[in-house]
């Protein structure tokens, strides 16, 4: 993962956010990636909780790998999209786990 220097500063003082921190979103089991295509370049946004509060980690796709381009807190409408996509997402995973009510032994 890769990032302009300058954006880096510009996104902790606007947002409060360090890019050094993105790997909290991209390794989270709770993470929802959505695919756009904005100025002819392919981006994803990824939504996690991190630090207590839901995040988003835009990144877009280059020859090179991917760069980080933005990492804020979601806004209410995005927090709504998530909750909804969480509850419907893990309750179907949880249908299909054949595992899901086993006892350790």
């Amino acid at each position: 993962m890769e990032w302009d220097e300058s954006k880096r500063q510009q996104n902790l003082t606007k947002h409060n956010l360090d890019f050094l921190d993105a790997a909290c979103v991209l390794e989270s089991p709770f993470r929802l990636d959505v695919d756009t295509v904005r100025n002819f370049e392919h981006r994803t946004q990824s939504f996690a909780y991190v630090f207590d509060y839901l995040a988003v980690l835009s990144v877009v796709h280059t020859d090179n790998g991917k760069r980080i381009i933005s990492f804020r807190r979601a806004g209410r409408e995005e927090r709504e999209v998530y909750h909804e996509w969480l509850a419907n997402e893990f309750d179907e995973r949880e249908k299909r786990d054949p595992c899901r009510n086993r006892v350790s032994p």
